[in-house]
């Protein structure tokens, strides 16, 4: 199957599943519920079908009892995606730091699931602390990446809240608990694989010129 279907297709199933969470929290209608449920178990055979397994109804109906159990009464139940912060952090030749992920291998801008009790920058600012042994100060929000638009992911929804942040002191020294490697590099000596589509890194060098907007939206 086409790539880009694919994605269409994963897309859909995230929607789907989320309009029927949303309804299922909101309604007090039995008949309204029963149509909601309907729509959660379509979004389960969609996940099992695009994941290549059999079409197994055990694990249809094991996505929509996992999903049905997240509901969360009235506004509290209301899906929206996730929060993630990223730190763009740059060294004095302009090169970018990148860490190499634990769990796919694959380098990305250091950063992590928003803590609740953190304000964003802070976050980021911790997250590179942790990760690299940097000590940071973020400067400025400078993009805002879509999840699924940059293939980050195709199971969470959740946008990237990336800051600019420039180096206080500390010393490089990617902690093996939270990344395989940390390492500064130029825009023409990237690695690979690069996370997701890998489109974001050019964007970030072009928000560090001044050639977009800011904060950018992608």
């Amino acid at each position: 199957m086409p790539t880009s279907l694919m994605e269409k297709l994963g897309k859909w199933q995230m929607m789907l599943k989320a309009i029927a969470q949303t309804g299922l929290a909101f309604t007090q209608n039995p008949y309204e519920r029963e149509r909601y449920e309907e729509l959660l178990k379509l979004a389960a055979e969609m996940a099992v079908a695009m994941s290549g397994w059999e079409d197994d109804e055990e694990t249809t109906v094991k996505f929509f009892e996992q999903w049905r159990a997240e509901v969360q009464p009235s506004a509290v139940g209301y899906v929206t995606p996730k929060v993630v912060v990223n730190a763009a952090v740059f060294d004095e030749k302009n090169r970018i730091l990148l860490i190499q992920r634990l769990d796919r291998g694959t380098w990305f801008l250091p950063g992590g699931w928003a803590d609740v009790g953190y304000p964003p920058s802070e976050i980021a600012v911790k997250e590179v602390r942790e990760e690299t042994g940097l000590f940071v100060e973020p400067l400025r929000l400078i993009a805002i990446l879509d999840g699924f638009r940059h293939k980050f992911s195709l199971g969470i929804p959740f946008y990237c809240l990336v800051y600019e942040c420039q180096v206080l002191g500390g010393q490089l020294r990617p902690l093996p608990h939270e990344c395989k490697d940390a390492k500064f590099f130029s825009e023409k000596g990237l690695p690979e694989p690069l996370h997701g589509d890998g489109r974001w890194v050019r964007l970030i060098f072009e928000l560090k010129r001044g050639n977009l907007p800011i904060p950018y939206s992608d």
